[in-house]
């Protein structure tokens, strides 16, 4: 297996091969999920305007009367989204709800939880503030001219959020990648569809263009098509002008029937086929008419597993984003695995916290790439380095958690 690609090298080789997308200005409220063109500083301070954190009293810490009798006068009532109002006046203070700016000469709001109101409208207070005291002060969050965001990050909605309280109402992002999503074999039939025997139902085509969604793609097409090479050639070269990029599974195997990698070799360009990956060698990546080209294999689990492990990183990467990497935790072993080697090894299994608090996991019995029940079964893929054989329980492993979202 000399010939066979390490993983982490390819992954890197593809990764620089691929450029992201132009950028568009767009408005924030349907940018969510793309990728920032350039660092973003606050126009505008967050919150804009000291205001009052729950329903209560804004009031002078240090107003003589209060420190001396505990009450104060109810001059004036503050609503949010209200002006300020009058200054407070010495002896006096402002009933002020969640939200509503503090009158000038109010450093402090004391809760009604903490007051009695009498009929004369005074109110007397079970505590005394501090300067500040539930107070959301003007630029406590974020400052004009901060940077809230950087080039390469992800527009998910707490960001979104930031951005518009800064006073960002369009930004520049990078392009969404829209995708082909095409399935391969004489054998696929339509989900739900009757089927005759040798038949299978395509669960591959759903599956990966729900990938591709929640990676930040946009499908544009999700195609089923035959293994007749020329109807192959037609569907790949009709994928390529549609799509930013081509992720298409089955046809890059050596078996009789596997005329992919020929005519992307014949029409474009293959950059390299085959990993030391267990499940997925057979995957290939090139260019199909100056496009990016995905070759995933048929076998679903090993599609799924070269998809997260491959194809996701290449679409974070067309999409501008700065981090592309795939999140691994260390966990411990439950129980012992069996593995070759030679190849490296992602099997499917189950993590949980253990009553030590660390992460531990254990392999789903079934390994084989054509077992779907594992991807139910299973919530993770572990990490099972190339030169290694079998290990005991308690050996530490790395684990991939599996349907990672966007971001």
């Amino acid at each position: 297996m000399t010939d066979l690609l390490d993983l982490d090298s390819t992954l890197a080789r593809m990764l620089a091969a691929l450029t992201p997308l132009p950028t568009v200005e767009e408005p924030l409220e349907t940018a969510a999920g793309c990728y920032l063109a350039e660092s973003v500083r606050a126009a505008q301070t967050v919150p804009p305007f000291d205001n009052s954190a729950m329903d209560g009293y804004a009031v002078a810490a240090e107003d003589p009367e209060l420190l001396r009798s505990g009450s104060l006068r109810i001059a004036q009532r503050i609503y949010a989204g209200a002006g300020p109002g009058p200054a407070l006046r010495p002896g006096t203070c402002a009933r002020i709800f969640t939200g509503a700016p503090l009158p000038a000469g109010a450093d402090a709001v004391i809760a009604q939880e903490e007051a009695s109101v009498t009929a004369d409208d005074r109110v007397t207070f079970h505590t005394r503030p501090e300067r500040g005291a539930c107070v959301r002060s003007a630029g406590g969050d974020v400052k004009v001219g901060e940077i809230i965001a950087q080039a390469g990050d992800v527009l998910h909605p707490g960001r979104l959020a930031l951005l518009i309280a800064a006073g960002h109402q369009r930004i520049r992002v990078h392009q969404r990648p829209k995708v082909v999503v095409l399935t391969t074999g004489d054998e696929l039939r339509a989900p739900g569809s009757p089927l005759e025997p040798g038949q299978i139902h395509d669960s591959n085509g759903p599956m990966l263009a729900a990938l591709a969604q929640q990676a930040g793609a946009t499908v544009v097409r999700r195609q089923r098509v035959g293994d007749e090479p020329e109807a192959l050639r037609l569907a790949l070269t009709a994928a390529a002008k549609d799509g930013d990029a081509v992720i298409c599974s089955g046809g890059v195997s050596v078996g009789d029937a596997d005329h992919v990698r020929d005519i992307l070799a014949e029409e474009g360009e293959i950059t390299f086929w085959r990993l030391a990956l267990k499940p997925g060698k057979p995957f290939a990546f090139g260019t199909l008419a100056a496009r990016p080209f995905f070759g995933l294999p048929g076998n679903p689990v090993s599609a799924l597993v070269t998809f997260l492990l491959l194809v996701r990183p290449g679409i974070l990467r067309l999409s501008g984003a700065r981090d592309t990497t795939t999140t691994r935790l260390p966990a411990v072993l439950l129980g012992p695995v069996n593995k070759r080697p030679g190849r490296r090894d992602f099997q499917r299994g189950r993590f949980r916290i253990g009553a030590d608090g660390r992460l531990c996991v254990e392999a789903c019995t079934r390994q084989d790439s054509n077992i779907l029940s594992t991807l139910t079964e299973g919530n993770c893929l572990i990490d099972l380095p190339k030169d290694s054989g079998n290990l005991d329980a308690g050996s530490q492993v790395d684990i991939v958690p599996l349907f990672e979202a966007n971001g």
